[in-house]
């Protein structure tokens, strides 16, 4: 007997996974705002589907060690907070930051992400080389039953400051699919999503 097995399309709402952000907090009292032009390829029965989509979105410094962000996306927004775990900016060194948050993409799904966040320091004017490993929980509550997910993922990314208060970071990221509910399935089972991503920050 064949199993009946649910694929729930990631094209028509699927959860954001880039960084946008180097690996260290801002700083108490100083704000970062960015927004993004993004492209979402999601893999599909003929191939691949191209999305662009976007977000806005910005942080704010709580304590030296911790910020809190907000994101607005085309498809849902985001809460999360960011954590420092190794702060070196000399240059050739790294650091190291926690960035759990919580997603809400439309029209039925809430994710629990935990990225860990690494950046190594090119040099003395901020540019970094960031990398961030993630796990994400999803749940859909839109099918005839609540439905989970787990998924894993990476995102590269270059934070060039291109003046005092002006940062361009191009990013890449992947997701694939660890588990899902019995019967039901992604898009990214055995294969992997891709956000392309070139996002403008501003400091103040």
């Amino acid at each position: 007997m064949k199993r009946l097995v649910f694929v729930v399309p990631l094209l028509t709402g699927c959860y954001s996974f880039n960084t946008i952000g180097r690996a260290h907090t801002i700083g108490k009292g100083h704000v970062e705002a960015f927004a993004a032009p993004e492209a979402l390829i999601v893999p599909s029965f003929n191939g691949a589907a191209v999305r662009p989509v976007g977000e806005i979105g910005a942080r704010v410094g709580v304590t030296d060690d911790v910020d809190l962000e907000g994101r607005v996306m085309t498809l849902g927004g985001s809460l999360a907070a960011h954590v420092q775990l190794r702060r070196d900016r000399t240059p050739g060194s790294w650091e190291a930051m926690l960035a759990p948050g919580l997603q809400f993409t439309s029209p039925d799904k809430l994710a629990f992400e935990l990225p860990v966040v690494f950046g190594v320091n090119v040099d003395k004017r901020d540019d970094q080389l960031v990398i961030a490993p993630r796990l994400a929980y999803q749940l859909r509550f839109g099918s005839p039953q609540v439905t989970s997910y787990f998924f894993t993922g990476i995102s590269l990314g270059f934070a060039w400051r291109l003046a005092r208060h002006v940062t361009f970071m191009p990013e890449a990221s992947l997701l694939t699919q660890l588990y899902s509910s019995p019967g039901y399935t992604s898009n990214v089972d055995g294969t992997a999503a891709f956000q392309l991503a070139a996002a403008v920050l501003l400091d103040f």
